[in-house]
């Protein structure tokens, strides 16, 4: 279809592989609609790599980095974390890289 994007292959460590891509939805990116973001406390994360595993979007990198043009926010990082270095921020409280 022209216009959009080429999907993107699943990543994989050994054995593990996400479950799907981020690809667009019928009316575009699909993270604009999100209402509340993850993010990433590095100082507190252990790289266990659960958000990236659990993430049903695959909106999450195995080097942690998270693509917000197609997170939705539903949490499931968040949740997963044993260390809850990743928490969930609204998006209208979220600016410039930092919470308020």
């Amino acid at each position: 279809m022209p216009g959009r994007k080429r999907k993107e292959k699943p990543e994989e460590i050994g054995f593990l592989t996400t479950l799907s891509v981020p690809s667009e939805g019928s009316v575009g990116l699909t993270g604009t609609w999100r209402t509340f973001r993850p993010v990433l406390d590095q100082e507190r994360c252990n790289k266990c790599l659960l958000c990236w595993i659990y993430c049903p979007e695959a909106c999450i990198t195995k080097e942690l980095r998270i693509n917000y043009d197609y997170c939705k926010g539903c949490g499931v990082c968040a949740e997963e974390c044993p260390t809850r270095a990743m928490s969930m921020v609204k998006e209208d409280e979220y600016e410039d890289g930092k919470d308020r």
